[in-house]
């Protein structure tokens, strides 16, 4: 039986790429975690002028499954990649992204219960190439410096991630995990988990990027960020 160890954290504001390396097997040990920064402050404090934040731990189980193999060049698999440009798709989109992307955006698709709470059915994502970066730049974080956490090696969150990238964003969410093998496996996790299926399904994110990284000498060997966002128009 895998154990998965999961945490969230939900945070507010007041104002406000190497893609999977390989398919190598993976320890059974795995994580996830989230966090989530709205302009709707919530309560408790962090220590920063913007951030306020909660934290909540809980245990979960669930049984991996393999991915489907890459879709073949000219094949009919089809994808829900919201409105994401043929521009973007070229420039940064691998079929793993769009495997990703559908399957976030089929889960939104669909109204679902996360921990009691009700989601509609909402509006599919579009990927975004620096959000993209932003999510590889972490989990390469955690994989080289062998951590699991949503603040950084140098100290920076999520806000402070993609605003140091050059999107200024009015919401910005994180999801993270680590030891899952598979896309599928990740997911369900995620789903399972009230705190990361509420971030899956949240109406106000509207731009999404995922990247997962493999360190061999880590103690999880593969760490996974997903990263969503509301620019600021």
């Amino acid at each position: 039986m895998k154990r998965y160890f999961l945490k969230y954290i939900q945070a507010g504001v007041s104002a406000a790429s190497t893609r999977h390396r390989n398919s190598r097997q993976f320890p059974e040990i795995a994580c996830i975690c989230l966090l989530s920064m709205l302009l709707a402050a919530c309560g408790g404090s962090s220590g920063s002028d913007v951030l306020s934040d909660n934290q909540v731990a809980d245990t979960a189980q669930a049984q991996p499954t393999p991915d489907p193999p890459p879709p073949e060049a000219g094949s009919n698999t089809s994808y829900n990649l919201g409105n994401t440009s043929q521009a973007v798709i070229d420039q940064c989109m691998s079929e793993y992204d769009k495997q990703m992307l559908t399957q976030v955006n089929t889960a939104r698709s669909q109204p679902r219960n996360c921990g009691g709470e009700y989601y509609p059915a909402t509006a599919a994502l579009s990927w975004h190439c620096t959000l993209e970066d932003v999510a590889y730049a972490h989990s390469r974080d955690m994989g080289d410096y062998n951590f699991f956490s949503h603040t950084g090696s140098d100290g920076l969150t999520v806000g402070d991630r993609v605003r140091n990238a050059g999107y200024d964003w009015s919401a910005v969410g994180e999801n993270i995990a680590a030891g899952q093998q598979t896309i599928d496996t990740v997911m369900a996790a995620w789903l399972d988990s009230p705190g990361h299926c509420a971030n899956i399904m949240r109406p106000l994110y509207t731009e999404f990027g995922m990247a997962s990284y493999s360190a061999d000498g880590s103690d999880y060997r593969i760490y996974w960020t997903q990263v969503f966002a509301r620019p600021r128009l």
